[in-house]
Formats: structure tokens, sequence, C-alpha cells
């Protein structure tokens, strides 16, 4: 409700046509890079002091029709951007008692999936 600027992110399958670099193989690629674009905005809006909320308590129905955007696009986020009174120095899921981080020693795994990394 405060955010000055609201911007909803979406991706286009049919974008470039059927035939795209890395799209061929993986149809979820263009949805991957969409989402690196999404870190890129965020990690540049850090620097510069802007604060950077991802809402993900919507309908996408509701956007959709709000935006007009078709069906056939995909809503990746909903950011909400605007200078803030200061940024937290740690993640506020964990500041704020919501989930605290997770061991990477449960999510680094060496060669097959479950065994722990190497520490050689």
């Amino acid at each position: 409700r405060k955010a000055p600027l609201s911007i909803v992110v979406t991706s286009d399958p049919d974008r470039a046509g059927p035939v795209v670099l890395g799209r061929t193989h993986n149809p979820r690629m263009d949805v991957y890079s969409t989402v690196c674009a999404v870190q890129n905005l965020w990690l540049a809006a850090r620097v510069e002091g802007v604060g950077v909320g991802w809402v993900s308590i919507f309908r996408d129905e509701d956007v959709r029709a709000l935006l007009g955007i078709p069906d056939r696009v995909e809503i990746v986020a909903w950011l909400c951007l605007g200078y803030v009174e200061e940024l937290y120095q740690a993640p506020e899921l964990a500041l704020k008692g919501w989930r605290q981080r997770l061991d990477l020693d449960d999510l680094v795994f060496c060669e097959r999936w479950g065994e722990p990394e190497r520490t050689e």
C-alpha cells in the first residue's frame, strides 16, 4: 500500500517464435531467465537504497483482468518498489521469526543427491 511503484513481471512463451536458444530443449528456461532478471533488478535496487517486496498473496486471474494479461503469459513476479527508511541487514523472514535459514550442509550435495559435500 505504501510503495509508489508496482511492477508485474511476466514471461511470454510465444515471444520470439517456436525456436529459441535454451527454450527449445527446456521450455521453462525463459521463466528461469526472467527470475534471474528479477534478482538483478533487486540487487541493483538495493545498491540504490530502494526496497523491493515480492508480493506472493494474490490471485492470478485478478491481476490478469486488471492489467489485460493474456492467459498464455505467465505472471512471474509482482514487485513493489520504493525508498525505505532502512534496509534489513539479515533476511526479514528470519528477523521476524517466520523462517530461519537452513543449514547449507543439508542443501549442498557432492556428486549425488543426499551425499554431503567433501571437505578435502
